[in-house]
């Protein structure tokens, strides 16, 4: 889901200047960044009534898919390890759809 649009804009443009924010991961300045969820929106709506700026970055489109399938269910696995409670449920595994090359066959011989 989208953030509502007046959170959107305090995420992706600089207050000052108007502009889009570069990406946090690789500084790319990107015409139309995705403001991202940080902490799925559903589950931070369940303990906070609303969006808000806390909960979003500005990223590129490339980096929102790392964050998304790699970052956070490292972070989640490593914290849970080094004995951090309370993390967010969405971290535990990427929860968006996704294509894959394995959905379509086309994983190459010999690999796992």
């Amino acid at each position: 889901m989208a953030f509502n649009p007046e959170v959107k804009r305090k995420i992706m443009r600089d207050r000052k200047t108007g502009r889009h924010h570069p990406c946090l991961m690789c500084g790319t300045q990107y015409p139309l960044p995705d403001a991202v969820h940080i902490i799925d929106e559903k589950e931070w709506k369940r303990r906070n009534t609303c969006d808000r700026q806390a909960n979003g970055m500005p990223l590129c489109p490339n980096c929102h898919r790392v964050f998304d399938e790699v970052l956070r269910p490292y972070l989640y696995r490593a914290l849970t390890e080094f004995g951090a409670t309370g993390l967010p449920e969405s971290w535990k595994q990427n929860n968006k759809l996704t294509v894959t090359e394995l959905e379509f066959g086309l994983k190459e011989q010999g690999d796992p």
